[in-house]
């Protein structure tokens, strides 16, 4: 008999891991770019008005990979 065979839902979430480790990484790439092409450029209230936006279009080069597959990737890999 086995006792354990409904606890699988931690192997089920180990592929989804790493696209959750992925975002913040992506997320502070496309602000670190930002900061390095317009951090002296901008005023600093519209600078920092954009940050938001800019995180956003980092939240978006993430997931429209991950909706087109790359996902099955890590999906894959576990």
């Amino acid at each position: 008999m086995d006792i354990f065979s409904g606890l699988t839902i931690g192997a089920s979430l180990l592929y989804f891991i790493p696209p959750m480790l992925l975002l913040p990484v992506v997320m502070v790439i496309c602000v670190a770019i930002y900061r390095a092409l317009f951090g002296k450029i901008l005023p600093t209230k519209v600078y920092n008005f954009l940050m938001g936006p800019i995180a956003l279009l980092g939240f978006f080069i993430w997931a429209i990979p991950m909706d087109m597959g790359f996902y099955e990737f890590f999906r894959a890999m576990f």
